[in-house]
């Protein structure tokens, strides 16, 4: 689990499923053949392949994924977490209405895009 805290990842990935034993064994034999020191690739990475496996995200767990980004160590990763959630067909409205608060101004022009799309 040494590798758990040197990329820095957090019960959270666990929990949701993002990451498990055998992609955690995975992620560091790819750190120790690697040069590339950036902790965020490798949490993106899961996150992406997590990502692409779900045809569907249950609205708390995009929640709890858009959250999660938000606690990302690596604030511009983490925008692309909570953008990734955001840009997806099944984030629920009620995410998208939160996001479109938000200061991040990235974060809320995408909200407002798919809240549109939606009223139309």
């Amino acid at each position: 689990m040494n590798i758990f805290r040197k990329l820095e990842f957090s019960q959270e990935w666990l929990d949701l499923g993002i990451i498990d034993s055998e992609k955690l064994h995975r992620i560091e034999s790819e750190w120790n053949a690697s040069d590339d020191n950036n902790t965020e690739h490798y949490r993106w990475r899961a996150f992406l392949a997590f990502m692409q496996s779900q045809a569907f995200l249950d609205p708390i767990i995009a929640k709890r994924l858009y959250e999660l980004g938000a606690s990302d160590p690596d604030s511009t990763m983490g925008g692309s977490m909570m953008a990734s959630v955001l840009r997806r067909k099944d984030c629920p409205v009620e995410l998208l209405h939160v996001a479109a608060k938000s200061e991040e101004k990235f974060l809320s022009k995408i909200a407002a895009e798919k809240l549109a799309e939606t009223s139309i």
